[in-house]
């Protein structure tokens, strides 16, 4: 709501943006409505027999995390990996024996045993996934069929029996292993313990040792189709690749389901254009967007049509796919199947070895394109007098971006009203201003095509007609855009402002304000000239529209003066008034927070009290979460606890926080055990009464170990801000404090974890950390692992876009 009372209806996103036409939609790079890509797919036409013989000899191929490939080998009985880009080398992989298999023939087979399917069987898929899950089904085409999973961290393997082969595997992100048979879905998860555990017959044991074992939970009918080609997952949805019939016909669908572990989730079938050709593999971008294979053709065009297909899956209700207007282009093509990675992005196998699949940079864009808003701004009231409405836009130089727009008491137009209905306005009006709200920033800072977002101004009103007022409960609006082909007018937001504040109606006299009605909804059919009211009032609005933000501006001006609400570029200023100094690298809420509670750390500056708020701040609320504790030295003498008279209260105390009930623990700091302890617990008690050199000693050891000296433990988290802290003590802590940083690995309460033994922090067990050399110490929380490779001694650190 504005100084004049008027209120808006905001839109934005993809949501609220969601329009329907020709030659728009929405735009998730630019995070706006643009026109839609032209570009040209340049697919091969290879045919359906050729595809699919290639199809059927493919073999799958996966990457792990240090660049190393995996494949079945020729006879397709064992699992290889190369440690090259081309794959010229072939080695077999390792992992531990499977306990099925019985006895190792050799030594070496005991320790690490080839990963190679049961006797008489052919491993039939590859997929590597999850937290380094590998799945290759096997069968032996008559009654025995199984999965063999192999996980290339902990280097274990295990066999699980299927009721039928399965075509295809994949290891989504939570290691659950969806399996694909001819006619059937099945989900399987679990593995073995993390260490082998042996029962006894003479102690209490677990009625189940294994609460996760490798197990088949369910399976699932596909819905009819004529053969299966392919299988893929995005973050939510299970997506399956099918023929929909046979011969030389191309015909395909996309079989997909929720990825959950219900059994009872329905499929939902799209089927794709009948102009695409037969596909070998699928990708999938999103829950919506998947990319396919299609095997590239001999002979002189094999350079040039080489791109893959983006299909476009609209949600439940629309059956049919949509070949989108982008091209995916690959360099070459040495495999017709996607290389499977864990991070799920889409990468084939080129001639010099595995790449990234990118969409082309350069776009080409529609000509023109109309899009109607869905959803109606609606009002609440009958009769409304729309006023203006403000646009978030990028409009590049040899772009044009319009407004049409229909005001009625009814949400939709009329049954059968002519597209005419939608009256022009005027042309958009640029505003030097970044929003037309006070002191608010821009929906998209960025814009769309290296451009800048403008805010842009349209006073609604009908074209033409004596009164050209647009009133209604609700407001539809279409936009037009129009490019150049090479760039795209982008929309991130709208406002439309209702009522209209006018200046006529509220300040002239009543003879100049408007006495005619308006002409209705209908189409722009009056062509009279407006009449000098509606003018004047016309004119008086776009004064309205260039005063009313700099009123709202002056209103809110207290905005600039606040922590919370000022704008970032007025922080330093605000700063500077309260005698702080912001570092420019802070983010932006800690810099809000920071001037908050400047006021509070004035009044105790130089004490506890102002650290502990200056700390929290700085680690954005560590403090407060307890991963970061102050503790005095003088605090360590927990001696005066047992005394009478003394408050026990220890609420507040940093080393118990409110747990401790007496000085005592297991040995006791009051339980005296030689004449040393006694003249400290002296020196601690009453140092007054010290007279012999040797007390007199004891109480200033005591003292220059304790006065005066101030110690911030991290743990936990927090231990990656030890520079942060180590760099504002010197301005918090009074020069006469000798202060240090000291970093755990474990959360803990100071007074009470030494004493009991155990974590007495409610926190997550933190994660052990991988072994240093000369820095790791043995039993101290430090590990070995394998790293995540079909390799662990040749893992090297690589770049994962390639």
């Amino acid at each position: 709501m504005n100084s004049n009372g008027n209120r808006f209806v905001l839109l934005t996103g993809a949501d609220g943006l969601a329009a329907s036409g020709n030659g728009c939609g929405w735009d998730a790079v630019q995070a706006g409505l643009t026109l839609q890509r032209q570009d040209t797919p340049r697919l091969p036409r290879l045919g359906t027999a050729a595809a699919l013989a290639l199809w059927q000899a493919a073999n799958p191929l996966v990457q792990d995390d240090h660049g190393q490939l995996g494949r079945l080998s020729d006879n397709r009985q064992r699992i290889q990996f190369s440690l090259d880009r081309q794959g010229h080398t072939w080695l077999t992989l390792l992992a531990e024996r499977d306990p099925a298999d019985g006895l190792a023939p050799d030594l070496s087979g005991l320790v690490l045993d080839e990963v190679d399917a049961p006797a008489a069987t052919r491993f039939i898929d590859l997929h590597l996934g999850g937290s380094g899950l590998l799945a290759a089904p096997w069968s032996d085409g008559a009654t025995n069929h199984g999965v063999t999973l192999v996980h290339l961290q902990r280097r274990w393997q295990q066999r699980l029996a299927l009721p039928r082969p399965a075509r295809r595997a994949w290891v989504d992100a939570q290691d659950r292993v969806w399996l694909l048979g001819d006619g059937e879905l099945w989900l399987a998860r679990g593995g073995p313990l993390p260490q082998p555990y042996a029962p006894q017959p003479g102690r209490f044991e677990p009625e189940v040792v294994n609460p996760d074992p490798l197990r088949l939970l369910w399976g699932q009918a596909l819905p009819p189709h004529a053969g299966l080609l392919g299988l893929a997952a995005s973050a939510g949805r299970l997506l399956v690749l099918v023929r929909l019939s046979g011969g030389d016909s191309a015909r395909m669908a996309v079989l997909s389901r929720a990825l959950n572990d219900d059994a009872q989730s329905p499929w939902d079938h799209h089927t794709l254009p009948a102009p695409l050709p037969l596909a070998t593999d699928i990708a999938a971008l999103d829950d919506q967007h998947v990319l396919l294979l299609p095997p590239l053709e001999a002979g002189p065009t094999r350079s040039q049509s080489r791109d893959c297909a983006l299909v476009h899956l609209p949600p439940t209700g629309a059956p049919r796919g949509q070949l989108l207007s982008e091209r995916w282009p690959r360099h070459s093509e040495a495999a017709v199947r996607f290389v499977r990675h864990r991070d799920n992005q889409p990468r084939y196998f080129s001639d010099d070895g595995v790449r990234r699949l990118y969409r082309l940079a350069q776009a080409r864009f529609a000509a023109s394109g109309d899009a109607l808003i869905d959803e109606p701004l609606d009002a609440g009231t009958p009769d409304t007098h729309w006023d203006r409405l403000y646009l978030q836009a990028c409009v590049p130089a040899g772009c044009q971006l319009a407004v049409h727009a229909w005001a009625g008491d009814l949400p939709s137009l009329p049954e059968g009203a002519p597209d005419t209905w939608l009256l022009p306005q005027p042309a958009l009006l640029a505003s030097p201003l970044k929003s037309e709200l006070p002191f608010a920033s821009a929906t998209n800072e960025a814009g769309a095509d290296s451009g800048q977002t403008t805010l842009f101004e349209v006073l609604l009103q009908r074209p033409t007609g004596a009164v050209r007022d647009l009133r209604g409960r609700y407001l539809r609006l279409r936009l037009r855009l129009q490019g150049d082909g090479r760039h795209s007018p982008a929309v991130m937001a709208m406002r439309a402002w209702f009522p209209r504040f006018s200046w006529q109606g509220h300040y002239l006299p009543e003879h100049m304000r408007q006495q005619q009605a308006g002409t209705g909804t209908g189409p722009a059919t009056d062509t009279a000239p407006a009449n000098g009211a509606d003018l004047r009032d016309r004119v008086l609005a776009s004064f309205e529209g260039l005063w009313t933000p700099l009123e709202d501006r002056i209103a809110a001006a207290e905005m600039l003066l606040s922590p919370a609400t000022a704008p970032p570029s007025q922080l330093p200023i605000l700063a500077e008034l309260l005698a702080q100094r912001l570092p420019a690298a802070w983010p932006v809420a800690r810099q809000r927070r920071w001037l908050a509670s400047a006021g509070a750390r004035q009044q105790s500056h130089g004490t506890l009290r102002e650290l502990v708020l200056a700390l929290d701040v700085l680690t954005d609320g560590a403090v407060r979460r307890g991963q970061v504790v102050p503790v005095e030295h003088w605090r360590l003498r927990r001696t005066l606890a047992t005394v009478l008279g003394i408050n026990m209260d220890d609420d507040a105390h940093p080393l118990t926080l409110g747990t401790g009930r007496s000085g005592n623990s297991r040995v006791g700091d009051t339980l005296i055990l030689s004449d040393d302890s006694a003249r400290e617990f002296l020196a601690l008690f009453a140092p007054e009464v010290a007279s012999a050199p040797g007390d007199q000693a004891v109480v200033q050891r005591v003292f220059d170990e304790t006065a005066r000296r101030l110690t911030v433990v991290l743990h936990g988290a927090a231990r990656t801000l030890a520079r942060s802290v180590a760099e504002a003590l010197p301005a918090l802590v009074p020069a006469t404090v000798v202060w240090a940083v000291r970093k755990s690995d474990h959360p803990f309460v100071l007074g009470l974890s030494p004493l009991l033994g155990i974590d007495t922090f409610l926190e997550t067990t933190p994660a052990p950390q991988p072994v240093v050399l000369d820095r790791s110490r043995l039993g101290r929380g430090h590990l070995l692992r394998n790293p995540i490779a079909l390799s662990p001694e040749h893992a090297l650190p690589v770049m994962q876009d390639e």
